[in-house]
C-alpha cells in the first residue's frame, strides 16, 4: 500500500512539474525583446528584463547583431547574451570565458564574436579582445593586437566588420575589415567640439553613414558629465559639424557607449550617475531612443 502511494505521489509531482513547464511564460517574445518602441525621448530598455533600475545596479553596452535575434550587454562587470528562439528569448546567460570587469562589450554583425576591452595587468592599458562562438561554446579571449594598439575606451563594429575606435585625445579611427583581418587603421577627419576635442567611444551606423560619440558636457569640468554628439558622413567622405543630441537624450548624468540598431531606427546607449560603473556607488542603465527625429530622411 505504501509503495503504491509513493508511486501515486511521484506521478502527481511529475504531472505538476510538467504542467508548470508547459505553461511557463518565455523570458520575452518579439522584436527587441517585445518592448514598446520609444519615441524621440530616451527610455530605459527592457526594465525588469534587462535593466535593473534600482540604485547601485549596472547594465551597459547593449548591442543587437544584423538579424536582431541576439542581445549582448554588460551587467555588473560581466558580459551576458540572450537569444531569440522558437520559444521566445532565452534568460540572459553570462559568457563564462569573458573576464570580470571587461569593458565596452560589442557583438559582431553575425553574432558569432564578442569584442571587448580588457587588461590582465591592472598597471597596463586595456586592449581589444575577441571571443568566438564555437560548437563547444565561446572561445577563450584572443587579443587582436595592431592596429588596435591605438585604441582607447569604447568602440563599435559596422555591418561589414570594420571597427571604429578612439585614440586617447587624438580623435577617431576606422580599421577596415579586409581578408578576414584588420590590416590598418585610417584616421577619421571629425572636427573639434567648441574648439577642443574630447570625443570618445564612437558608435557607428551599420552602413557607416553616421557616428555618435560622447564628449564632456558643455560647462562641466573635464572628466565629469558627458553628452552624446552626432556627425553625418557626406557622400564625398567628409563629416558634418558635430551636433549635440539635445535634452531628450542628454542629461546631467553620463551618457556614453552609443550603439545603432541594425535597421538604424534606434540608438542604444548607457546613462550612469558615475564614470567608474562601480556597483557600490554608481547606477547605470541601457537606454534607447528613436532616431527619426535626429536624422534627415536620406540617413534613416
Amino acid at each position: 500500500m505504501k509503495q503504491k502511494m509513493n508511486q501515486i505521489l511521484c506521478l502527481v509531482a511529475f504531472l505538476v512539474i510538467g504542467s508548470i513547464q508547459a505553461f511557463a511564460a518565455p523570458f520575452a517574445e518579439g522584436q527587441y525583446l517585445g518592448q514598446t518602441p520609444p519615441g524621440s525621448t530616451a527610455q530605459v530598455f527592457a526594465p525588469g528584463l534587462i535593466c535593473d533600475t534600482r540604485p547601485h545596479q549596472g547594465e551597459s553596452w547593449g548591442t543587437f547583431p544584423v538579424d536582431g535575434n541576439t542581445f549582448c550587454f554588460s551587467r555588473s562587470g560581466y558580459v551576458y547574451i540572450t537569444e531569440n528562439t522558437n520559444q521566445g528569448w532565452t534568460t540572459p546567460k553570462r559568457i563564462e570565458s569573458i573576464p570580470y570587469m571587461s569593458a565596452c562589450c560589442c557583438l559582431s554583425p553575425d553574432a558569432n564574436s564578442i569584442y571587448f576591452n580588457y587588461s590582465y595587468d591592472p598597471s597596463k592599458r586595456y586592449s581589444l579582445h575577441r571571443c568566438i562562438r564555437t560548437s563547444q561554446g565561446w572561445s577563450l579571449p584572443q587579443e587582436l593586437g595592431p592596429p588596435f594598439s591605438l585604441a582607447f575606451g569604447g568602440f563599435s563594429v559596422a555591418a561589414d566588420n570594420s571597427i571604429y575606435f578612439s585614440e586617447s585625445g587624438k580623435g577617431h579611427w576606422v580599421a577596415p575589415f579586409v581578408g578576414n583581418t584588420w590590416p590598418r587603421a585610417i584616421k577619421i577627419p571629425v572636427g573639434p567640439i567648441e574648439g577642443k576635442y574630447n570625443g570618445c567611444h564612437p558608435g557607428v551606423a551599420p552602413d557607416e553613414s553616421f557616428l555618435v560619440f560622447y564628449s564632456i558636457r558643455p560647462g562641466a569640468p573635464r572628466g565629469t558629465e558627458t553628452d552624446l554628439y552626432l556627425t553625418l558622413r557626406r557622400t564625398d567622405g567628409t563629416w558634418t559639424k558635430l551636433r549635440n543630441m539635445g535634452p531628450k537624450i542628454n542629461s546631467r548624468y553620463y551618457e556614453f557607449g552609443a550603439r545603432i540598431s541594425p535597421d538604424k531606427k534606434y540608438m542604444f546607449f548607457t546613462r550612469s550617475n558615475g564614470w567608474g560603473l562601480n556597483s557600490y556607488s554608481d547606477t547605470s542603465d541601457i537606454y534607447w531612443v528613436e532616431l527619426k527625429g535626429y536624422l534627415s530622411e536620406s540617413y534613416r
